[in-house]
């Protein structure tokens, strides 16, 4: 911590000049706390989580047993909950190498995954499931919905059958490169002296950002991303228009029943992100309290109302009181996406339209 506090003062040191306008000197010190406080933070957590994959997966293939496909579960759980934590951060590393893809291919409305899951399990081939080979082959296999297949749709061919053999040196694989992309990440916003938590403090005509609102702005799009994909993908797409079009099949994580879980974990995360920096920045620099408290009971309103569903999303969009449960909470969602983008950008000196988020 002590080295990422020193890190960060060293950014500011050089970023900040006393050229800059008041409102761009409080948005570099906005720009530095968020990433101190929450990026860095939960890149590490992710990192962490996927690393317990690979001892997980090799145990359990060493010697197949319901305790050990049961710590597997565990872990992939864990790497879930963490992938949810940085989701919504869909620039700069994360852009690279088409990372989040690799770990979460999703939505899959044509279950890509499933028939590119068969055709390499049917082939048997050992080369494909090389580091190298892997990392450059099939994004739709590489990632958490491909393990989570493997472990809940098709967890009794892990012990026994024909296949068992190369579905588990795809478990493994997939752990290995999951690992593998969380350390990358890491790294890649944390170490040495080009890291990411430096491109996003340092302004000027050569720099990747030219001003520090610019740089706000992505953490802005971060923010809305978290609740955006809540209310028009991960509760909208299951719900369907009525009751008779739900579509359950279209959770994020239908197969582990965990897709409310990841909804409510997103809204968490956007809230965290929210109360690190900006909801401090809205009371003192904007001089909006009244804004402030707002949002921040909105955040809280939907936490509530997503924890409130009582029972599993892909039972609830078909069941009619749970589903209203769901509809009340995909309701309370949208308006704070709407919220976030009508009063918070304008707040923070970075307007943008719906056009310019909503897809992100």
């Amino acid at each position: 911590m002590m080295r990422v506090l020193m890190t960060v003062a060293l950014v500011l040191s050089i970023g900040v000049s006393s050229a800059w306008a008041a409102d761009d000197k409080a948005l570099a010190n906005l720009n530095a706390t968020l990433v101190e406080h929450d990026v860095l933070p939960r890149m590490d957590r992710f990192a962490e989580a996927t690393a317990v994959l690979v001892p997980a997966a090799d145990a359990y293939c060493a010697a197949p047993s319901a305790a050990g496909l049961d710590a597997l579960k565990r872990a992939y759980n864990g790497a879930a909950d963490a992938w949810q934590g940085i989701q919504h951060f869909r620039f700069g590393p994360m852009e690279l190498l088409l990372r989040a893809q690799r770990i979460a291919f999703w939505p899959d409305p044509r279950n890509t995954i499933g028939r590119q899951l068969a055709e390499v399990i049917a082939a048997k081939d050992p080369t494909a499931l090389t580091p190298q080979a892997f990392a450059q082959g099939r994004i739709t296999i590489q990632g958490l919905p491909a393990m989570e297949r493997l472990l809940y749709d098709d967890s009794a061919k892990l012990e026994g059958g024909t296949e068992v053999a190369y579905r588990c040196e795809m478990l493994r694989a997939i752990a290995r490169n999951l690992a593998s992309i969380g350390t990358d990440l890491k790294r890649e916003w944390r170490d040495g002296p080009n890291t990411y938590a430096r491109v996003v403090t340092t302004y000027g005509p050569e720099a990747h950002y030219r001003t520090a609102s610019e740089a706000t702005l992505d953490l802005f799009k971060s923010l809305y991303s978290s609740v955006e994909i809540v209310a028009d993908h991960k509760l909208g797409k299951p719900l369907g228009s009525s009751l008779a079009d739900a579509k359950p099949g279209l959770g994020e994580s239908a197969r582990s029943s965990r897709s409310l879980r990841n909804a409510q974990l997103d809204l968490e995360a956007g809230a965290a992100l929210y109360r690190s920096g900006i909801e401090a920045y809205l009371r003192e620099t904007a001089k909006n309290p009244a804004l402030a408290t707002q949002i921040g009971q909105a955040f809280d309103k939907v936490i509530a109302d997503a924890k409130a569903v009582p029972m599993s999303l892909e039972a609830a969009v078909r069941d009619p009181s749970g589903r209203a449960a769901v509809e009340k909470t995909q309701r309370d969602v949208a308006a704070l996406k709407t919220l976030l983008a009508q009063k918070l950008s304008p707040a923070l000196g970075i307007p943008v339209g719906f056009n310019a988020l909503d897809g992100d």
